[in-house]
């Protein structure tokens, strides 16, 4: 079959800095492999006259209008902005997968389309653990993400602690010295490579993704390359992983957490060590392309 995506990364120099575009680039890489022909529409150049059977719309920061003339299967994959959202837009697609184990079930009661949770993943060919003759190698705190221009109180208390965290990201230096800040941009492809040498990361959420129940690919990520997680606390992450990563909702508990990671850190990686197969089995975009396939498959036979 041939697959069109349509990614919200933006056609330009800032394109390969997306998150969205390194997503497709996984998704796409792994379709392919399973039999799947595959173009990638970025943004604004979504419309236009390629033909296709399946086009599905990575539905973060920008809509997508369907349209009504189009014989192909439209599939929505909520990753992200669940809250700019309407029931109507939900509608107008073929097949709905949710981010999101709470808010899937939340809207499939409210539309027509069919609606399946299928959560964030991660690329095992480039997040997987280090030899375990290197594992001991591990060095420093690392934090890979932008500022948004917002204060992201984990980040910024470590910095206020004394804590030697390293920063991969764009406008930091209103929050935080530039000396903690190594780049501007950390590849998608070499993330893998940072987070097999580190020793623990920061992780937080966007407040909506909280509260809609989205957990960010970046935990799926590090738990892939056995990195330990200091996140503020999440329901649905909570859910996923209880006593695996380190949780905080306030400064005294994030303190709390630190402690535990520095007194007790073989500990702690041993928990996060444990979770390599299920993190492989359950959460690689492998497993994400065989879903999507078998679900359009199951499409078509319905529609004969």
């Amino acid at each position: 079959m041939k697959w069109l995506i349509k990614n919200p990364a933006p056609i330009g120099p800032r394109m390969t800095m997306w998150g969205d575009y390194h997503f497709t680039r996984s998704l796409a890489k792994y379709l392919t492999r399973h039999g799947q022909e595959v173009d990638t529409d970025f943004d604004p150049e979504w419309y236009n006259d390629k033909q296709a059977d399946v086009v599905l719309v990575l539905r973060g920061k920008h809509k997508y209008e369907v349209s009504k003339d189009s014989k192909a299967f439209h599939i929505m994959w909520n990753i992200s902005h669940p809250e700019d959202i309407s029931v109507e837009e939900y509608n107008r697609y073929d097949l709905v997968f949710v981010a999101s184990m709470a808010h899937s079930a939340r809207i499939a009661a409210q539309v027509k389309t069919p609606v399946r949770e299928l959560l964030q993943c991660t690329d095992t060919e480039e997040c997987y653990p280090p030899p375990e003759s290197e594992e001991c190698q591990r060095a420093g705190y690392v934090f890979v993400g932008n500022s948004r221009d917002a204060e992201r109180p984990g980040v910024i208390w470590a910095v206020e602690l004394g804590f030697p965290i390293r920063i991969w990201g764009n406008m930091w230096n209103k929050f935080v010295d530039p000396s903690y800040v190594m780049a501007k941009n950390l590849p998608g492809e070499e993330r893998g490579a940072l987070y097999r040498k580190s020793k623990a990361t920061i992780n937080d959420h966007w407040p909506d993704m909280k509260e809609y129940g989205f957990v960010n690919d970046r935990c799926f990520d590090a738990i892939a390359c056995g990195l330990p997680i200091i996140s503020d606390y999440h329901d649905e992450l909570y859910r996923l992983f209880p006593d695996e990563i380190l949780y905080y909702r306030d400064r005294p508990e994030f303190e709390a957490c630190l402690r535990e990671m520095l007194l007790n850190y073989p500990k702690v990686k041993k928990r996060v060590d444990g979770l390599r197969d299920r993190i492989f089995r359950e959460f690689s975009f492998e497993s994400r392309a065989l879903t999507m396939i078998k679900a359009v498959e199951e499409l078509r036979a319905i529609r004969g």
